[in-house]
């Protein structure tokens, strides 16, 4: 079996190796593509080293599975190139994802979208991930109908450089002030919360807010679900978290509708511990708590979710999906 990994040594792309090891056979070949600058570079796979080739044209050979990170641009450049040699291609862009003939899946939700003659598959954003996770074992009992979500987004969905950003802010301490114009966002993020996430839209909404809306209904195949979403990047380096209000068609119950999320694959519910996005870095699983009952409604739950974005935000979602593949192929 050939492996390609394009974005290999993005935060993303180095989870993605990690994981192969862990769900793809271990007979597995690779070829490990990145930009200009890390090409040369040799990472080990399965205890075999490669070297990094520059992604372009001419060195695209025939892979049985492509794993993409490494932006959208380079998504709609290449994606159409490695397909036609026969490889499936797991996306974790934005490019692809409200195709309607390109499935959006999340392992664990929709895997079954994906069929023999579906070779482009789309990643979900990381923040959408978690979210639907905690959501898909409510719907499938309670008929889910609205959702209020607000997010709070660590700063490695943004890759490399605003971690490291994050990082030299966090070292000037107290000389740290709100004048600081020198980090990757357009206000300090150490020590602070910037109200938006992603880039403004035409509606006044950002386009992380608006994967929220769109995404979550093409994943759980609900397009009149009413989405009402409020995005904030803050200063944690990894797991993104969020506070979600649900109306559903039939009243709930939280002890009932703990049980459900526990027991659904993927999640778990914390009910003494307050899960943070410090419990949530490393780990596969998406974090749940802090689950009340509607004050005005007996159909809403209003709860707290968190994920390493990195991991099933990204990187296992995709993997998943890859292991996924090859037991169907």
């Amino acid at each position: 079996m050939n492996i390609a990994i394009v974005g290999a040594t993005g935060l993303v792309g180095r989870q993605i190796i990690n994981l192969c090891e862990e769900f793809l056979p271990k007979d597995a070949s690779y070829t490990l593509f990145a930009s200009s600058k890390s090409a040369g570079k040799k990472l080990e796979v399965n205890g075999n080293e490669y070297e990094v080739r520059e992604l372009n044209e001419n060195n695209i050979e025939s892979y049985d599975i492509s794993l993409f990170s490494a932006g959208g641009e380079r998504s709609k450049s290449y994606a159409e190139i490695f397909t036609s040699k026969g490889s499936y291609v797991i996306d974790n862009s934005s490019a692809f994802r409200m195709e309607k003939e390109v499935p959006l899946v999340v392992f664990g939700i929709n895997e079954n979208t994906i069929s023999k003659e579906t070779k482009l598959i789309s990643n979900p954003n990381c923040t959408t991930m978690g979210l639907v996770m905690a959501l898909k074992p409510l719907h499938d009992k309670y008929n889910l109908l609205n959702i209020v979500p607000v997010a709070y987004q660590a700063v490695s969905g943004s890759g490399s450089e605003a971690v490291n950003s994050l990082e030299k802010e966090e070292h000037l301490g107290e000389k740290l002030n709100s004048n600081y114009d020198e980090g990757f966002y357009q206000r300090p993020i150490a020590r602070n919360v910037i109200p938006l996430a992603g880039s403004l839209t035409e509606n006044g909404y950002s386009d992380e807010e608006m994967k929220f809306v769109n995404e979550s209904r093409k994943i759980l195949n609900i397009p009149e679900l009413t989405v009402e979403p409020s995005n904030a990047r803050v200063g944690v380096k990894t797991g993104h978290g969020i506070f979600c209000s649900a109306t559903f068609e039939k009243e709930v119950e939280v002890k009932e509708a703990s049980t459900l999320i526990d027991s659904f694959n993927g999640v778990q519910y914390w009910e003494d511990v307050l899960p943070t996005p410090l419990d949530a870095e490393g780990k596969k699983d998406v974090l749940v708590g802090r689950m009340r009952k509607g004050l005005s409604d007996n159909r809403i739950l209003n709860f707290w979710v968190v994920s390493d974005n990195l991991l099933k935000g990204a990187a296992l979602n995709a993997v998943q999906i890859a292991s996924y593949v090859v037991e169907n192929d």
